[in-house]
Parts: structure tokens; sequence; C-alpha cells
């Protein structure tokens, strides 16, 4: 029988560094015989997959190799994502795969992975790559949640987001710009400004008259008009859209902390005009003001990767709170 489980250590008593490595690096532990194989090919499938609606498939991970030898290092084993694989013919008849978190550093997860031959490992891992993707992302943005935006984020840029909009959100200490020309002067937009690259952060509402607003459809048709109405491009008739050509736009239905997220990612593009990227947007209902919150992040970076970008957009979309939120717990990381 397969086995799936996880472990944390408790940190009470422990003072840790925390984690290294650039962000979206993931550590593969294994023998360097191992590289080439079938498993090896198994497991830059599962990590190398490209990201939902990007331009240009962005990859979710940038795998770096150690052998065993190499991670015994104590400065190369905090680095903040590893996957371990462990091929014995003591090992248990199937697979098992262990999560296993802040073994040596702060915000580190470690998934290690048992076999007795590396067939049955290759065969096996693609069973669970939706949630091995899943763990290290989510760690990932606590990861940036905690150490970043809790300690230096844009107060003016917050403030001013309380109030238009009565909400709040962590929002990164260098977007320090409003948007200009919007038409909706409740209609939210920063910007860090960029010059070969930029982001963006827009937050808005409307009254909530009809369920068919949370599905994929309801949503795009919200956002078009909305954007369409605010963000306007470089020359006359050029504005906002989502692409529904190139790359199809996705909706997913998330439940944190027990409240509703709703999930819209896609490309955005500036019709009669040559602007486009990703974007990312949280839906949120605010039952005691009856109306629906839409916060989105998109971004524009023609020659580069959009990894990092977009990520960071998510991880603030995480922290936005409606008056009447709790505290939400932390983005869980499980397999």
């Amino acid at each position: 029988m397969t086995v799936l489980t996880g472990c944390k250590k408790s940190l009470s008593e422990i003072v840790m560094p925390e984690s290294s490595g650039a962000p979206y690096e993931l550590y593969v532990v294994m023998p360097e015989e191992l590289r080439g194989t079938a498993l090896d090919d198994s497991i830059r499938m599962i990590f190398e997959y490209p990201m939902e609606c990007t331009p240009n498939g962005d990859a979710y991970f940038r795998l770096r190799y150690l052998t065993p030898e190499n991670f015994r290092s104590s400065v190369i084993k905090i680095v903040t994502n590893v996957f371990t694989v462990d091929i014995d013919a003591q090992n248990a008849a199937a697979p098992v795969v262990k999560t296993e978190r802040d073994a040596y550093a702060l915000h580190q997860v470690i998934v290690n992975a048992h076999a007795k031959t590396t067939d049955t490992l290759a065969a096996y891992l693609p069973q669970l790559q939706e949630s091995l993707r899943s763990i290290y992302v989510r760690n990932e943005l606590n990861r940036r949640i905690e150490t970043v935006l809790d300690k230096d984020h844009n107060r003016t840029q917050g403030e001013r987001l309380l109030k238009l909009q009565n909400v709040t959100m962590l929002i990164p200490d260098y977007f320090k710009y409003p948007g200009v020309g919007a038409a909706d002067s409740a209609f939210f937009w920063c910007t860090d400004n960029g010059m070969s690259k930029e982001s963006h952060l827009v937050v808005y509402s409307i009254p909530y008259t009809d369920q068919n607003i949370f599905t994929l459809e309801g949503a795009v048709a919200v956002r078009d008009s909305v954007m369409r109405a605010n963000i306007e491009g470089g020359i006359d008739g050029s504005y906002m859209t989502t692409n529904k050509k190139v790359v199809l736009p996705e909706y997913k239905a998330l439940s944190v902390g027990g409240k509703y997220v709703g999930e819209l990612r896609g490309m955005w593009r500036m019709e009669n005009g040559l602007m486009a990227g990703p974007f990312i947007c949280h839906i949120r209902l605010d039952e005691v003001n009856r109306r629906v919150v839409f916060a989105e992040g998109f971004c524009y970076a023609p020659n580069d990767s959009k990894r990092v970008l977009l990520r960071n957009l998510e991880a603030s979309l995480w922290t936005l709170r409606l008056p009447t939120d709790n505290k939400l717990p932390e983005i869980e990381v499980t397999l």
C-alpha cells in the first residue's frame, strides 16, 4: 500500500536561520548516476511544468541538482525548497513520500521520496504532480508574505486602498505610484512604474446581484467591463481586455480558512495596442456590504520570465482582507 505522510518539527526551543535560495528554485538531491534516467525525466516533467496562463509557458520552478554528499554542507542544506530521492532495495514495496517543514531552516520544505527502484518511483510521482507543485508554491507565497510583505509594505498605498474600497492588502513597498487616467474614482490602481518590466495591483468592487459572477464567464465579463472603463492604452481607442484566443482564462473555486475565494487567471491585452501579459485575480463576496470585491495583479515583461513577477503579485492578493474578515490562517503547506 502506498503511504503519503507529513511531519513537522517543533521550533519552540530551536533557533534557526532563515532559509536561503532564489524564489522558485527547487533543489533536487539524488545520486549523479540517476541524472538522465526515466526518474529524472519524471521529476523534470512535474516541476518544469508550464505555469497556468503564461504566454511563454514559464516553468513552475528552476531546478538545481545536488548529490547527497553536497547536501550535507551546512551552507547548502538551508535552501528553501528541497526534493530528495532515496532508492534502496530495503525500502517499502510501494513508494513512500514524506514532507518535512523547517528541518534545517525557517520556511523550508523538504519532500523525501523513497522507493525500491527508480522505475517504480518514476511511474508513481506523476500521480502526485499537482500536490507536489502546490506544496512548494504555497511555501514560497507564505515565505514572501512573512519575510517581505509583513515587514516592509507601502503604508501610503494601503491607506489609499482602505479609503477607496474599505479593504486592506499588503502592497509591496516599491509600488509607489498610483495608476493614471482611472475614470472611476473608487477604482484602486497602483504600480511599480518599471521601465523594461512592470507590475500592477488593482482593487474594485461591484454590487452583488448575480451568483453567475462566480463563474468563468461571469468573472471575465465583469473584469472586461471595469478594465475597459479604467485602464486605457497610449493611443485613442486602446483599452485593457481579457485575451480569450491565445491563452484561455481559467477559473478555480478555492477555500481558505472557510472563506470562498474565486481565482481567475488569464492573459490581458490592450485592444488596438501591442501590450499584453498574464494576470491573476482573487474574487471575494462581502456579504455584509452586498458587494463582490475583485483584487488583481497583472504584469508586463516582454523579454523576461513572468514567474516571479506574477507570484509576487499573487502573494499580495492572499493578504486581502474584507471588513468582516478575521485574520486568515497561513496558506496551508500540505500534500
